[in-house]
C-alpha cells in the first residue's frame, strides 16, 4: 500500500536516545536548508553538504560531489527556483550510528517554474537525507527528492 505524506502523520525520533545537542543540530540543518533556499543564498546552502555528497533530484538527475551539486543549484536559483519558497512540513530523524543519521523531510515548494518557463503548481514532496558528523559538524552525504503525486 502506497502512503502519501498526509497519511504518515507526525513521527517522533526513532531508535535509541542520542545526544540532545546532535538532535538539535540535525533539526538546524533542516532549518538552514529552508532559510538558505528561500534567501537563494547558494554560498551558505553549499555549507550544508559534504564534499562527497550524492544528490538525486525529483526527476532522477544524479549529481556526484559538492561542486556538481552546487552548480546545479546555483543555475536553478537564478532560473526556475529564483522566486520559489520552500516550506518544511515535517522532520523525522533516525540515527544509524552516533555520527550517521537518516532524515526524512516533508516539504512544500511554490513559486517555481518548469524548465519551459511556465509556472509550476505548488507541490509537496519527501526528501531522504543521509547525514554524517565530520569534524563536529553534521553534513549532507546523500539527498534524494520525490514529489508526492496522487494515486492513479
Amino acid at each position: 500500500m502506497a502512503l502519501s505524506w498526509a497519511t504518515l502523520g507526525h513521527s517522533a525520533n526513532t531508535g535509541p536516545a542520542y545526544d540532545a545537542a546532535d538532535t538539535a543540530e540535525l533539526n538546524a540543518v533542516a532549518d538552514h536548508w529552508r532559510e538558505y533556499w528561500n534567501a537563494h543564498d547558494m554560498e551558505k546552502f553549499a555549507g550544508l553538504f559534504a564534499d562527497d555528497v550524492d544528490f538525486v533530484t525529483k526527476s532522477g538527475s544524479w549529481f556526484r560531489g559538492k561542486e556538481a551539486t552546487m552548480e546545479h543549484h546555483r543555475n536553478n536559483h537564478v532560473g526556475i527556483f529564483k522566486d520559489s519558497t520552500w516550506t518544511t512540513d515535517q522532520v523525522v530523524i533516525k540515527y544509524v550510528q552516533p555520527d550517521v543519521a537518516i532524515i526524512h523531510i516533508g516539504w512544500g515548494l511554490s513559486g517555481d517554474l518548469h524548465h519551459d518557463g511556465t509556472a509550476s503548481a505548488p507541490r509537496h514532496g519527501i526528501s531522504t537525507w543521509v547525514l554524517v558528523k565530520r569534524a563536529g559538524k553534521w553534513l549532507l552525504l546523500a539527498v534524494q527528492n520525490v514529489n508526492i503525486e496522487p494515486p492513479k
